[in-house]
């Protein structure tokens, strides 16, 4: 256990540093946050999908790992109503709150999450699929659904119902559903996966994952910029509280109760402590729910998740 907690704090500080080698690239003008779209769209539209089809596909989804998915699905909705509970007591403004709650409580699982877990449980194709389909199903789904419900109602920009089904078809026709279901498909037919012919397109998406880290630092460097967060303190400390403290607790308490076996519930945690989803400040910059605080957050928690993850993934496992 010692030695999994070391190689988990290991890799978050080794994904700070290729971030801020990153961040120092960017300063020397060798790349620039013009390149971030095409990154994002890199990510989005071929190595996600890429590394989620093969990871589905050569390793069959098993029942007990849906419960997994109920689970963080759960913690996620506990953690909204517990944020709505927290802001309204601070006295925030309508579009404020509406933005603390998307940002604080599904977090940044694909991103951050993916290769995390691929180097804290190296060769456990279990451990990953896990992550994959908490993070697909567990984390995904609410992302496109309730986040763009909530920042539509709190937000003062125009949305309305045809807004929110556009958003979530456009989630159901996106590369990542369809890797997901395809995957899926595939893993139900074994001679297809141990066919000597698609050796290579299997390999090639192995390739395709060795890429994962690079692409996700790369990423995050381009994103971050550094400002003053006095403004937004205590917004922040609320947000990191929630998503650092209790939707573990509350994962780790479902765990418990259902019975989940080690490797999993380390996955279901670790998924759970994730700092805010990049995708929050996507949706209050469309809904017009406080957009600048949402991004200054999602920054915020990025930074403190250093520390707050192996912090959380000591205190649940020592």
């Amino acid at each position: 256990m010692i030695y999994t907690t070391l190689h988990v704090t290991e890799t978050i500080f080794a994904f700070a540093f290729v971030v801020l080698l990153v961040v120092l690239l960017k300063k020397k003008n060798v790349i620039s946050s013009g390149d971030l779209k095409s990154y994002s769209k890199l990510m989005t539209t071929a190595i996600l999908p890429a590394v989620i089809f093969l990871q589905l596909s050569t390793n069959p989804v098993h029942g007990h790992q849906f419960v997994l998915v109920m689970i963080m699905f759960l913690a996620g909705i506990i953690s909204m109503v517990i944020t709505w509970i927290a802001g309204t007591l601070m006295r925030l403004k309508k579009e404020t709150l509406g933005m603390l709650i998307i940002t604080s409580t599904f977090g940044s699982s694909a991103l951050i999450g993916y290769p995390l877990i691929q180097f804290a449980f190296p060769n456990n194709m279990t451990a990953m699929t896990d992550a994959i389909l908490i993070s697909e199903l567990g984390v995904g789904v609410p992302i496109f659904t309730l986040c763009p419900i909530v920042a539509s109602y709190y937000g003062s920009g125009s949305g309305g119902f045809s807004a929110l089904v556009r958003t979530f078809l456009n989630y159901l026709k996106s590369p990542i559903f369809i890797s997901v279901v395809a995957g899926i498909l595939v893993s139900l037919f074994p001679p297809v996966i141990k066919s000597p012919f698609l050796a290579p397109f299997w390999e090639a998406l192995r390739m395709i994952q060795g890429t994962l880290t690079v692409i996700a630092c790369l990423i995050l460097g381009l994103q971050l910029k550094f400002r003053s967060v006095r403004r937004i303190f205590p917004l922040f400390i609320v947000s990191s509280i929630i998503q650092m403290g209790i939707q573990p607790f509350l994962t780790n308490f479902g765990a418990e109760v259902m019975h989940v076996n080690l490797i999993d519930k380390q996955v279901l945690i670790l998924i759970a402590a994730m700092p805010s989803a990049v995708l929050g400040t996507v949706f209050a910059t469309q809904y017009e729910c406080d957009p600048e605080s949402a991004s200054e957050l999602v920054f915020l928690n990025i930074m403190a998740s250093l520390i707050g993850i192996p912090l959380v993934y000591y205190f649940m496992f020592r």
